[in-house]
């Protein structure tokens, strides 16, 4: 885990208007022990009142969306970390392809 920001805000120091109705979409900079380079692993962080009033006129997947009931900075946080530590893999491709469950994967269905 190299960082964990959110996007079109100012980090961290956002604070929503309404903290029980919001989403804000994040990213993670992951990558392999040891070097320093990572992978752009992206995610929202959602309010379930905020995702029904926006985005359940019908049925409706949610995938890559990290769902909070308020605003909660170290929440968000320690589950991003928490789900980092917790994945193994042989390759740095397979531990990515397990954070792309999770998370979408910047290379997700890359072919060269």
């Amino acid at each position: 885990m190299k960082s964990i920001d959110l996007i079109d805000h100012e980090n961290w120091a956002y604070w929503p208007d309404d903290v029980e109705d919001f989403c804000v979409a994040a990213e993670a900079m992951i990558g392999p022990d040891g070097e320093d380079g990572a992978d752009i692993f992206s995610f929202e962080v959602c309010t379930p009142k905020w995702f029904y009033k926006n985005r359940l006129n019908s049925a409706a997947f949610a995938r890559h969306v990290v769902f909070v009931s308020a605003y909660d900075e170290k929440a968000v946080q320690n589950l991003v970390v928490d789900t980092v530590a917790n994945i193994t893999g042989g390759t740095w491709s397979e531990i990515a392809e397990k954070l792309s469950r999770h998370f979408r994967w910047e290379y997700e269905d890359y072919r060269s």
